[in-house]
């Protein structure tokens, strides 16, 4: 005792020596301050002023503050002097809580099942509920002292943070009374009667006394802390001491009601004749209340159990509640300090497994129900005589004396039983209902704490980063992995002992050598189903989901002997089922997906056969996939076994370096797989950015766990390799979606030429219907609309599928919601300040507007406008209209996030308004134009418009502009303003059917009924003029070389104009020529005149007959 008491001695004075030394620093400082009495007068001189100037103010301020650092002193000098008592008390409480261990461990009190028997029901009773009590009251000093060693266990790390702060605190302090005392040395002023000054060495001397806290707190913790655990360690074994009691108790009243209940009935049946002679009716009601005295013990036992149930339910939520208002300030406490995350992983480990009870909602409508029959049993049984006769009566027996008696005594007993179990069944349904809600309180506590803290393990750093102290630490660290390693807990020696529990790996084994055995039937079967690929007649779409099949059925019998011995292993008692077998079980899962994807690959396989994937592109991939399986093995192995170990990768470094070589190994296998993997990824860019993104990946866990952040990177690593299974898994389903879609195409295809051939038959065709085999299928043949629609549903269960591999770990991002960018703007605090939540939310708003304005549309005019009858650029107008939507959609929507509400946009709108006042002004016009022209439709795709001399066809309708193609197929570029302003002739917009007016002239003589019928006859020849309306035909004017005549035509197409006006004039010359009619010249007579005035007519010229042109 001698050898540990002088330490502790000397540790005692030190202590003491601080503590006096404290209290002498701080009566130094606070030497010559007036006390509060003083500053309470000067204060009230103050208030009493009506008005006072600037530095009665800043005056009046600092004797408040002054005051209010007195109080501060008064607190913390109590709480010195009740840590100084604690302290004093904690030797004599250690020893009493050590001597109360030991009674505890020696306590032989428990009385036994014979002495309990001997004492009456009334006492047992007592004692269980003085148990219940009893045992309620330790639960609730266990969760108490769990929440002080919680707080003595931080203290430290607490301490010495809020120390600094203090320290730093003095220091300022000290410096502006310096400044203050040379500024009242110069104005010859007091610094005792100075306000401020008074102020600044009692917030100092409150300083002065926390540091003295502080460092008490420091050297006393350690005892403290002990008396804690001590504590913590005695409620714990009087609280399982006292349920045993309590579970002892409880039996032995149950046997004693289920006793004293038969006992019962047998006195009322020797006491009752009718009963011993067995009459039936008597016999009856016996049993009906030998059923009620059953019920009555079974409802007993299951209050005792909800009730114990409940104080369970209280005390784990009195802790989690404990645990809640703690955490906040132990994470602001020791921010930053490895302790955080240990202490995080101990409250989330002690944190309850609570799962929702279904069956208490049931068993509360039950326990209505049974209340009310009971009410209405209770009713029947009040005139015990008068139902007596009627029991007789309703069973045709002749009502005695003795059977009215006997009957009467068992409904008086029965009432009595029914209203006992009717008091038995309120307290039920209160325990029950109690119980309810205690249970709802505790999962939504649970849940809100457990998300809390997996919050705070995520992003907060759990070892120290690879620095070079860690670099010179290193052989130490591989000393103790040689010889405390969890690497030899897998040693021959350490195996667990053969057991019964291990059979549960037996029928993976057994599978696994079923399908060993019909290795060569499977092959068989494959090859087979190879065989029929490319034939109409054979090749169905189920041939490559059977081929996948029954290639995982060749790739699974090495993994699933694997998962056996895993699950075996898990099976067990020994440390190796919390390590080992979960390692095994992912492994095997690990094996089996490389090895499917592998068999999948191979030469004249199903990538090959099935999908047409070249051999030499086959033969890379698979080369890539058994090296990505090999950087799995150490990845998968070691993530899985130090995400169950308490020691950090950091101590670890072999297992550290066989991580970071897989790691790195995978990113080199990811990225030559997706820049590989062209039928997938097409676009080139688009495989670059994906390669890279998936090979950073690995690397940045790395860089994670270099960095002190191996909880979180292990997290990461199990969901991305499981996003990787996805990943594949959807490359093979979209694969094999396309080929069905293929062979549907093509079987469908051929149905149709068959259907066409037997229609040759059936008119008479010569020959005979031979069916010859097509060559292999073409992917290229595939309906496009069948193919984006399979390819958008495949998108959307696979984003389905990632999101359950994710979910869990979505909650932590919240924690980015606390990470502000910004908080103040030139000085100025912001209300709601962006966080990175809100700027990834934003990012993601941006993308996601980008990918839908791409393709939505797109997929909208291929799915559902191609099935509607639209008219002419409909399609195209609403694909526009949508594009836009989704741009001004995702714009607004993307700017709410990151906070910019419309009342801060006020700078913006005066800029647009004094730029469409100059610059943007015809800009804006076009855009308001092209909206205009979007809903109004004055113009479509496709229409043909005259616009003053261009002729042409709108090939597109831009936000500013439109793409017209004119006859020469140039394309113009029009402004949309120009279609809204300006004159628009559309040939095409609401009919199609144009007038085209021909012209021929006569010669003077001819026929006019005949050129009349004749033009009629060219027009009505020509399958391009329309019949309704019908041509018309005109004798215009009578000209002086020629009668002219007009034919008027009406073609249904714009295109038909010139063909048919082609066709007609080609028609008209040929009639013409027939029936003799001359096509009018104009005719030219030269007179020339003689010096006399003579005028002599020389000759007239008529030029020769020419073809007529119209």
């Amino acid at each position: 005792m001698v050898k540990f008491a002088f330490p502790l001695a000397i540790k005692g004075l030190v202590a003491l020596g601080l503590l006096l030394s404290s209290l002498a620093l701080s009566a130094a400082t606070l030497d010559g301050v007036p006390d509060e009495e003083v500053l309470q007068e000067r204060l009230a001189e103050f208030d009493a002023q009506e008005t006072l100037n600037d530095q009665q103010v800043i005056d009046q301020q600092a004797l408040t503050a002054a005051l209010e650092a007195y109080e501060r002193l008064d607190a913390i000098e109590q709480q010195l002097a009740e840590l100084e008592e604690r302290v004093s008390q904690a030797p004599d409480a250690l020893i009493t809580v050590e001597r109360q261990l030991n009674e505890v461990d020696d306590d032989d009190d428990m009385p036994s099942i014979e002495q309990l028997s001997d004492l009456p029901l009334a006492a047992l009773e007592s004692q269980q509920a003085n148990a219940l009590t009893r045992l309620q009251q330790l639960q609730s000093q266990l969760a108490e002292v769990n929440s002080q060693f919680l707080t003595a266990q931080t203290l430290p790390e607490r301490a010495q943070q809020s120390m600094a702060v203090t320290l730093e605190r003095m220091e300022t302090l000290r410096r502006e009374a310096a400044d203050r005392e040379a500024l009242l040395g110069d104005r010859q002023l007091s610094a005792l009667s100075d306000p401020r000054m008074i102020q600044l060495r009692l917030e100092r001397a409150v300083a002065e006394r926390e540091v003295a806290l502080y460092q008490r707190q420091l050297s006393t913790n350690g005892r403290l802390r002990d008396l804690a655990q001590q504590r913590r360690d005695l409620l714990m074994q009087q609280t399982d001491q006292q349920e045993q009691r309590l579970n002892l108790l409880q039996n032995v009243i149950d046997r004693q009601r289920r006793l004293a209940s038969e006992q019962a009935i047998a006195d009322a049946a020797q006491a009752n004749p009718l009963i011993a002679a067995g009459h039936p009716v008597v016999v009856q009601a016996q049993e009906r209340n030998q059923a009620l005295s059953l019920s009555l013990l079974q409802a007993s036992e299951r209050d005792n159990s909800l009730l114990r149930d409940n104080i369970d339910a209280q005390r784990q939520l009195e802790h989690v509640r404990q645990l809640q208002r703690s955490l906040n300030e132990q994470i602001e406490a020791i921010r930053g300090s490895q302790l955080l995350s240990r202490i995080l992983r101990e409250q989330r480990q002690s944190l309850p497994n609570v799962l929702p009870r279904r069956d208490l909602q049931d068993e509360i409508a039950d326990l209505r129900l049974k209340q009310f029959d009971l009410v209405r049993q209770r009713d029947q049984l009040r005139q015990a005589e008068q139902l007596a006769r009627q029991r007789l009566d309703d069973a045709d027996i002749e009502p005695t004396p003795a059977l009215i008696n006997s009957l009467s005594r068992l409904y008086q007993s029965r009432r009595e039983l029914v209203e006992e179990l009717e008091e038995v069944y309120g307290r039920l349904l209160s325990a029950a209902v109690e119980l309810q809600l205690n249970q709802q309180q505790l999962l939504t506590t649970t849940q809100a704490l457990r998300i809390t803290i997996d919050e705070q393990l995520f992003w907060v750093a759990n070892s120290r980063p690879l620095d070079l102290n860690w670099l010179r630490q290193l052989p130490t660290h591989l000393r103790l992995e040689w010889q405390e390693g969890e690497w030899r807990a897998i040693l021959p020696k350490r195996w667990p002992s053969l057991d019964w529990g291990m059979l549960s790996g037996a029928p993976f084994l057994a599978v696994s050598l079923v399908l060993i055995a019909l290795r060569r039937r499977i092959k068989t079967r494959l090859a087979h189903l190879h065989g029929q690929i490319g034939r109409l007649k054979s090749d169905t779409q189920l041939h490559t989901p059977k081929a996948v099949f029954l290639n995982a059925l060749l790739a699974v019998p090495g993994p699933l002997a694997l998962a056996g011995a895993g699950t075996a292993v898990g099976a067990t008692q020994s440390p190796l089922a919390v390590t080992l077998a979960p390692a095994l079980v992912q492994l095997a899962l690990s094996w089996g997906v490389i090895a499917l994807g592998r068999r999948l690959l191979v030469v004249n396989g199903v990538a090959e056969q099935h999908f047409t994937w070249s051999p030499v592109y086959n033969a890379r991939l698979r080369g890539l996939l058994a090296w990505l399986g090999v950087a799995l093995v150490p990845v998968i192995a070691i993530s899985t076994l130090a995400d169950n170990l308490q020691t950090p990768l950091a101590q670890r470094p072999v297992a550290l370096g066989l991580l970071a070589l897989g790691l790195l190994a995978m990113s080199v296998c990811l990225a030559r797989l997706i820049l590989a993997h062209v039928p997938i990824f097409g676009v080139r860019l688009f495989r670059l950015l994906l390669g890279l993104a998936m090979a950073a990946v690995p690397i940045a866990l790395l860089g994670m766990v270099a960095w002190g952040y191996e909880y979180t990177a292990l997290r990461l690593v199990g969901r991305f390799v499981a996003t990787l299974y996805l990943l594949g898994l959807w490359v093979v389903v979209e694969a094999t979606v396309v080929r069905s879609l293929a062979v549907a195409a093509r079987r469908l295809a051929y149905r149709r030429a068959l259907a066409r051939r037997r229609a040759q038959v059936q008119e008479g065709a010569e020959g005979g219907l031979e069916v010859v085999e097509e060559p292999p299928l073409d992917m290229e043949q595939i309906n496009t609309q069948s193919l984006r629609l399979s390819k958008l549903i495949l998108l959307i269960a696979f984003i389905g599928l990632l999101y359950l591999v994710w979910a869990d770990l979505l909650s932590v991002l919240g924690y980015l919601d606390q990470v502000s960018l910004w908080e103040n703007v030139d000085g100025e605090l912001v209300d709601n300040a962006m966080s990175i939540s809100d700027l990834f939310s934003a990012l993601l708003v941006v993308a996601l507007t980008f990918i839908m304005a791409r393709n939505l549309p797109g997929l909208l005019e291929v799915m559902v406008l191609s099935r509607l009858t639209l008219k002419q650029g409909s399609a195209y107008a609403i694909s526009s209209l949508l594009s836009y939507t989704i741009v001004g959609t995702g714009i607004v929507s993307a700017l709410a996030t990151l906070g910019v509400s419309w009342d801060k946009l006020q700078w913006l709108v005066a800029a647009l308004s004094v730029g469409l006042g100059f610059g943007l002004q015809e800009i804006f016009a076009n855009f308001i134009s092209g909206l205009i022209i979007l809903f109004e439709r004055p113009i479509r795709i496709g229409d043909t418009i005259t616009l003053g001399n261009l002729h042409g066809t709108v090939s597109r309708i831009r936000i500013r502009a439109t793409t017209v193609t004119d006859f020469d197929r140039k394309e113009i570029i029009i402004p949309n303003k120009t279609f809204v302003t300006d004159q628009l002739i559309n040939w095409s917009l609401s009919d199609n059917v144009t007038r085209v007016v021909l012209t021929y002239g006569v010669a003077h003589g001819s026929d006019l009924a005949l050129v009349h019928r004749l033009l009629h006859q060219a027009a009505d020849e020509n399958a391009r003029v329309l019949t309704d309306p019908e041509p018309q035909v005109f004798c215009m004017s009578y000209g002086p070389h020629s009668l002219n005549f007009e034919l008027r035509i009406f073609v249904n197409d714009l295109l038909d104009r010139l063909f048919a006006a082609h066709e007609v004039n080609c028609r008209v010359d040929a009639l013409f020529r027939e029936a003799g009619v001359r096509v009018a010249f104009e005719q030219m007579d030269v007179w020339l005149h003689r010096d006399a005035g003579d005028a002599v007519k020389v000759e007239t010229l008529k030029p020769p007959e020419a073809p007529f042109s119209g």
